[in-house]
């Protein structure tokens, strides 16, 4: 559709589901007509595209009222299977099961009295605001992508507003000191978990990492642990998946402590009893991965008989992270050694812990 020039005193526009009328209009007041079947009045549109959007609707080209949210996000999570994990692909379902309660709203039906009817949904599952703004991001995320492909309104997105928490007092970060873990390895009769968890909490490995190990990581002649893999066993129908590691950064060599480079030589002696045995087999469980229940349940049972706190074993890394600290290490040596891309988050979460080193600044400044 164009405006009328001064050299062109008319244009005919057609459609073809319909003969069309033949329109006159001045060229100043810069309007768009769109020209409906004989009989009807035309109707005037601020702008060229908006105009180009009404004749596709009435020539049938898109559809723009019928789609729904559920065919949407079928499409978009084919989409996302190229690209994603599959344990990143549960976690995306885990939280499409919270818009649920609109699956099937047509997308451009969705106002702002439906969409706080999904709000409060969420909202009843007491969830923390982040995992909230999770949710709401995937909402956005098929709105988005139906206004893409199927020319959908996406005007509801104007209304979304992230989640804040309120009057919330930060969690202290659990994390075993030095003498915790002497603690707690005191206790650990099997020897593979003494190893296993020996790993995280000296080389900050993540869980998944250390699962996926096989002799072909270990370099006994450099003493470094190669980490270029992760493992799940949550996957249903899957005994295990091994995927890359959470991030392009989260691939690196690490050093290995002397005590861990004899441990792991006790292991592979015993491994290599057996008359299966490759180097392709797991450090941790021979020809099947350690399972990620047995590694929580015998850390249960280890901080219950060690007589100390509970923490997560994602907090080993965080343990890591706190004797690096302890030991005069800077932030960026800790953010290389766990291979963190963002020193900032870094910085952000272990400040508390560098007070010692503030304080040597402050009287490197007062000796000028």
């Amino acid at each position: 559709m164009l405006p009328l020039s001064p050299i062109i005193p008319n244009i005919v526009l057609s459609s073809t589901l319909c003969p069309t009328l033949t329109l006159t209009v001045p060229f100043l007041k810069c309007a768009y007509l769109l020209l409906i079947p004989l009989g009807c009045s035309s109707t005037k549109y601020k702008t060229l595209k908006e105009a180009r959007y009404r004749i596709k609707i009435a020539n049938q080209v898109i559809c723009t009222s019928n789609v729904t949210l559920n065919q949407v996000y079928q499409e978009l999570l084919i989409n996302k299977t190229k690209n994603l994990k599959k344990q990143s692909i549960i976690k995306v379902n885990n939280l499409y099961k919270y818009l649920l309660p609109i699956k099937d709203e047509k997308i451009n039906s969705i106002d702002l009295s439906k969409y706080r009817q999904l709000t409060n949904y969420i909202e009843s599952q007491n969830f923390s605001s982040d995992y909230n703004n999770k949710i709401l991001g995937l909402f956005k995320q098929i709105v988005n992508y139906s206004a893409k492909h199927y020319n959908t309104s996406e005007s509801i997105l104007k209304f979304i507003e992230p989640y804040r928490e309120k009057n919330i007092i930060k969690k202290e970060m659990l994390f075993f000191t030095l003498e915790e873990y002497k603690k707690f390895d005191s206790v650990v009769t099997d020897f593979s978990y003494h190893t296993f968890f020996e790993l995280l909490y000296y080389n900050g490995l993540r869980k998944g990492e250390a699962q996926a190990l096989t002799w072909n990581d270990i370099d006994f002649v450099r003493n470094e642990v190669k980490i270029t893999k992760t493992i799940t066993t949550k996957i249903k129908g899957e005994n295990w998946t091994i995927s890359s590691p959470k991030t392009k950064s989260s691939i690196r060599i690490l050093p290995l402590t002397k005590k861990l480079i004899s441990d792991f030589k006790m292991m592979l002696d015993n491994a290599k009893e057996f008359k299966d045995f490759t180097y392709d087999w797991f450090v941790f469980g021979n020809s099947i991965p350690f399972k990620e229940s047995t590694i929580e349940h015998k850390k249960n049972e280890y901080c219950k008989l060690a007589n100390i706190k509970q923490i997560r074993i994602h907090d080993f890394r965080h343990s890591c992270a706190s004797l690096l600290i302890n030991q005069g290490a800077s932030i960026i040596l800790v953010s290389k050694f766990l291979e963190h891309s963002d020193v900032s988050m870094i910085l952000n979460r272990y400040t508390h812990m560098y007070k010692n080193e503030l304080e040597n600044v402050t009287n490197l400044l007062n000796n000028l």
